[in-house]
């Protein structure tokens, strides 16, 4: 049976400046004035598990509800296991949550917030649920445990699991987005002007998905595995450019690539398979693994290629202006060539009465924070050079086709049917 609910209106101060206020012991907090940032500190070794619930209704708008549960499901005063500040402004005012330390128990927090707000939550251990939508600068930290969210927009976004998995249902964005999960990844959809995202050492067994990436730049940077297992990262479709730094993962599968990757992996064995749906005229894409690569490319691209392997496969599909094979050694081939492209797909990207696909992109693409340059030079186009493709694996085959979209998702499912 859900507690009652008991408010407690706190009125504006008759001075204009800020003032730290304390609230009476309820079960359930009700701010009177517009609550424009929230603060929760939780350091005791005690689990919370804290669930934030976002509205946006005009009578919910005005105000932040706290409400407490003890391990047992009972009822508990908010003010009895946390310090309780309201500073107020001229116009709005924020609430600051510190967890008491001294005889610190296992306590179930629900905070119900309104939907443009800014968050600052650190949690010692528990974990951390956001429902629904939030807007505003937000910053989740759980250092053991799991963090879930469901849609996040913000200026600067941080999501940190450091000891947990993380996991978004839906969307984050941000003009700064930070991801950082030990135990692994699941994000639905990232749109960002600059995005980080740090994974692992956790699980041994773990595979880490991103199923849409929308970011002039944006780096995952993989740590070593603590233990033996498979440690995977599989991204569904990278917009922008992508760099991965990794230190022993297994596998890497980019199904949809329209920019650019910059791919390094110094483990033993670290299979890539990428796709690139475009190839922009003056692009530069870069593959260093120890394991084995496939690159597939639509038929449409052109490029000068350098591609370095224990064995070296172009399809029958692909068409050379110039190349090379060189075998260095008895077990090792460098070939390199200028990747010509396909008279047809050229024609039939061109042809009219149909979609211009390459503008429907862009178009889709035009978010607050994504049609930004990102900082640093190394975005910026030299028209001079060359589309370039360079692939080294160290102890592993490499394989270059070109291949539609179509013949790719084929490619897909037949795998997919062999596995079974």
């Amino acid at each position: 049976m859900a507690p009652a609910c008991f408010r407690h209106l706190l009125r504006r101060p008759s001075h204009a400046s800020r003032r730290a206020l304390s609230v009476a012991s309820t079960a359930s907090l009700s701010l009177a004035h517009p609550t424009t940032r929230v603060t929760l500190r939780a350091s005791d070794a005690a689990r919370t598990d804290v669930t934030i619930v976002p509205v946006s209704t005009a009578s919910a708008a005005a105000h932040v509800e706290a409400r407490a549960w003890t391990a047992a499901g009972h009822e508990t005063d908010v003010e009895q296991l946390f310090r309780v500040d309201v500073n107020v402004a001229a116009d709005a005012q924020s609430l600051r949550l510190v967890k008491k330390t001294a005889d610190a128990v296992d306590v179930a927090l629900e905070l119900v917030v309104p939907r443009s707000v800014a968050l600052d939550v650190i949690i010692a251990n528990g974990r951390v649920a956001l429902r629904d939508a939030v807007e505003g600068d937000v910053k989740v930290v759980v250092q053991h445990g799991d963090l879930c969210v469901h849609k996040v927009r913000g200026p600067r976004v941080r999501l940190s699991a450091n000891h947990g998995a993380l996991e978004v249902a839906a969307l984050v964005e941000g003009e700064t987005v930070d991801l950082c999960a030990r135990d692994g990844l699941q994000c639905q959809r990232l749109l960002a002007r600059r995005a980080r995202v740090k994974l692992g050492k956790g699980r041994a067994t773990r595979c880490s998905t991103l199923g849409a990436i929308y970011a002039a730049s944006c780096s995952i940077a993989v740590a070593p595995q603590a233990s033996r297992g498979a440690s995977q990262l599989h991204v569904g479709a990278v917009h922008g450019h992508l760099q991965v730094k990794s230190a022993g993962l297994d596998r890497l599968q980019v199904d949809s690539v329209s920019g650019t990757i910059d791919v390094e992996d110094s483990g033993r064995a670290c299979h890539v398979t990428a796709h690139f749906d475009s190839w922009p005229s003056d692009s530069y894409s870069r593959i260093v693994v120890a394991g084995d690569v496939h690159v597939s490319v639509q038929p449409a691209a052109s490029m000068d290629v350098e591609l370095h392997g224990t064995s070296v496969t172009v399809g029958d599909q692909c068409v050379f202006e110039r190349s090379d094979m060189d075998q260095v050694d008895a077990d090792y081939a460098v070939f390199t060539g200028q990747l010509c492209a396909r008279e047809e797909a050229v024609a039939a990207a061109t042809s009219t009465g149909k979609i211009d696909v390459r503008s429907a992109k862009q178009d889709a693409l035009r978010t607050s924070f994504f049609m930004q340059p990102a900082d640093g030079g190394n975005e910026a186009r030299d028209e001079s050079k060359p589309s370039r493709l360079f692939v080294h694996a160290q102890q592993g085959a490499v394989t270059l086709d070109q291949l539609t979209w179509m013949d790719n998702v084929k490619r897909k499912y037949v795998k997919q049917l062999e596995k079974q």
